[in-house]
């Protein structure tokens, strides 16, 4: 029997709870949720690159905010963008440890290939921990400093 595919099979089961396919399926995490394009109160562009820093041009989110995160990675690696609390990012780095190669999108997870502008918009209505996290899970990025930590402003 391979285990390799029962693996795999295993660890995308048990991301699902946490990651629900679709950022239209009404999905609350304690750190927010997805929204539309239509519900946006404001911008933040945020540039990652290979000296593994995701650098924001506003840093100032309040309870409330719906955002549309414009992501450019200005770097020659793949990158990836995630919003979460300590908990959900602990979680996304560990499924990545074990899938190194996947690259994905989830509602709170963008993945962008070399010299990529994607957007991420997420609403910070419902928040029950206003300490978040924003990070790029590609093994050893995070560990390298490709972190930032807000906390919401009421």
């Amino acid at each position: 029997m391979k285990l390799k595919p029962l693996i795999t099979l295993c660890a995308l089961c048990a991301a699902l709870p946490f990651y629900p396919a679709h950022a239209d399926s009404g999905a609350q995490f304690d750190f927010g949720a997805p929204a539309s394009a239509a519900q946006v109160t404001r911008t933040i562009h945020v540039s990652a690159d290979d000296n593994m820093r995701l650098v924001f041009d506003a840093e100032d989110l309040h309870y409330g905010d719906v955002v549309r995160f414009v992501v450019s990675n200005h770097g020659k690696m793949k990158h990836e963008f995630g919003v979460a609390d300590e908990a959900g990012q602990r979680e996304h780095a560990a499924e990545m440890m074990h899938m190194p190669d996947m690259m994905h999108d989830d509602p709170n997870v963008i993945a962008l290939d070399p010299g990529a502008t994607r957007s991420l918009i997420w609403s910070f209505k419902h928040v029950r921990h206003g300490q978040l996290v924003f990070a790029c899970n590609v093994p050893g990025h995070y560990a390298a400093g490709m972190v930032k930590r807000i906390t919401l402003k009421k």
